[in-house]
This record gives C-alpha cells, structure tokens and sequence, in this order.
C-alpha cells in the first residue's frame, strides 16, 4: 500500500527499528514467529523477516551471535548456509513468555506468595545475576533485599525454574502471606515495591503508539506490512508484560491502563494476524499448518 494504513505502517516501522535493539527484536520474531512453527529457521530468511525494520544484514549476524553465545539458539553451517534453531532452554523460556504475553488471567488470590530468597551465600556472583534476571523475566519481584515475590503459590514453578537454570547452589523457595494485608495495601508497600509507575508509563507508551492504528482498516495491509505492525505489536507488549508482576486485581489501581493496552494488542494482532502468516510463509519454509497449539490460543477472545 503507498498510502493509508500501510504508510502509516511501513513509517513507524522505520522510526521503531533506529530506536530498538536488534537483538531484542530477534528475541521476539523467534517467539511470536517462529518457535510456534517448528523453531528452525536459515539466516537469509530471517533477514527477510525483520527488513522492514532497516537492520543490515551484518547486525542481524552480530546480534543472532550474540543469541548463540547467550544460549537461546543453536547454529549448524549447511554447505555455505547457517541454519539457526531455538535451544531446549529458549524452547522452555518462549513457552513460559507465550502465556504471559498473550493470555490475560484473572484468576481467584488467596493472599499466597511464592517466595525465592537470594540474600544468602548460597548463590554468588554469575549464578545470582542469571537467577536474578530469570527471577525478573518470570514475574517475580524483590520486595525487600534478596528477597522476591510473586504473588501466587507456585513453589513447583520457581523449583522448575532454578533447575532450569543449572544452578551450582539452589536458593531457598517458600510461600508465604502477609498479615493486615489490607493496611499494607493502602499504605502503598506494593506500588512502590512493584514499581507500577514505570510499568505504567510503558503501558501508555504502548497505548500512545498504537491506539491511532485502532481505528484503521488493517485488513488492508500487505503480508510485510502486516508482519511488521505484528511484530512491533507483540515486541512492544512483550516489554511491557514481562516487567508487569502481573499483580491481583486487589493490589492494582483503579482503571489500570495494563488492561486497556492488552485489549488495543489483542485488537490489532487479530486483525492482522492472517496476512502476517502469510509474509512468514512466503520468506521461509515455515508453514502455519505445522503450528503447535499456541497459535490458536493467542488473544483468544472469551
């Protein structure tokens, strides 16, 4: 399209990807595009993938070495050709982000927290920053010094997730409640320890960004067009949700605006969705028809 939509479109995308770190938008295209369809991809064709974003080919090299080295992929050289494929670990991490990217829960709180204490001198040094940044990544919060919290009873998770790691020394995992939990609600003990005003101000970042798109015909889009609005739509939601502690209903404020830019994301990638698998179809050899159950549960509408 040369005007319209897709112009509008194919601008924000070029504005996006000068201000966006390559690497993390690989993150997001294996994610959204590619785990759910097998996981393998050649390095050509992920040069196709995110060309609407204005990356040289020589960044995507840099930044798919980086992945390698951080252990999210594998590469193996075939004749003069690199063909990349998510790690076992990636392949865990990406399932766990899908939930919490594109499913909105609003189950029942008992009050139960699950807690991981880090401030022994059981884990030092690289084990605790790993630790420290998968703890961050699957929601959980430090409340006070070595001490994070997720505000719901999962000790099966957190131990999943500290064998996952490999770690040389586990940490202590319990569950726990907190008394005048009202009172301590009140008193803002949870806002400020979750941070919601730069969780906030990323969600109406999202909302100022794509709200005006809300209004437009996007079924019009190309395949490439729809591709990249999808992509910028889930990368940027992805940002934003996985620094969201994801808290209860009861410890939220009134109207919070994670909802309304939740409900904008599951409105734009609907509409585009179709035409995006399209342009994933046309630039690898990936077929939707080979999709695992994910692809059908996202923003599903209840």
């Amino acid at each position: 399209m040369s005007d319209g939509p897709g112009r509008a479109v194919a601008d924000l995308a070029s504005d996006w990807g000068e201000h966006t770190s390559a690497r993390s938008v690989l993150v997001t295209v294996f994610g959204d595009s590619i785990a759910p369809l097998g996981g393998e991809i050649w390095l050509a064709d992920v040069f196709g993938l995110v060309e609407p974003f204005g990356f040289s080919q020589r960044l995507v090299r840099t930044s798919m070495f980086r992945l390698v080295n951080e252990g999210w992929l594998d590469n193996e050289r075939i004749g003069r050709r690199s063909r990349y494929r998510l790690t076992p670990f990636a392949a865990l991490e990406f399932a766990d982000a899908d939930r919490r990217i594109y499913q909105r829960r609003s189950p029942a709180w008992d009050e139960q927290w699950s807690l991981v204490l880090t401030g022994t001198d059981l884990t030092t040094g690289d084990d605790r920053d790993r630790l420290v940044n998968h703890l961050r990544w699957h929601g959980f919060v430090e409340i006070a010094p070595g001490v994070w919290a997720l505000p719901e009873p999962k000790p099966d998770a957190a131990n999943e997730l500290l064998d996952r790691l490999g770690l040389a020394s586990r940490p202590p995992v319990a569950q726990a409640n907190f008394d005048r939990l009202g009172e301590l609600v009140d008193e803002g003990l949870f806002r400020a320890s979750f941070d919601l005003g730069e969780t906030e101000a990323v969600y109406r970042e999202f909302v100022e960004r794509f709200g005006p798109l809300s209004e437009a015909d996007l079924g019009g889009l190309t395949p490439m067009d729809a591709l990249a609005l999808r992509t910028m739509v889930v990368h940027d939601l992805r940002r934003a949700r996985l620094a969201d502690p994801e808290l209860p209903a009861a410890l939220l404020p009134e109207s919070w605006v994670g909802h309304r830019a939740f409900a904008l994301a599951g409105e734009i990638y609907r509409a585009v969705t179709e035409r995006a698998w399209e342009a994933v179809e046309a630039i690898t050899d990936l077929r939707l028809a080979d999709a695992d159950a994910r692809v059908a549960a996202r923003f599903a509408e209840s």
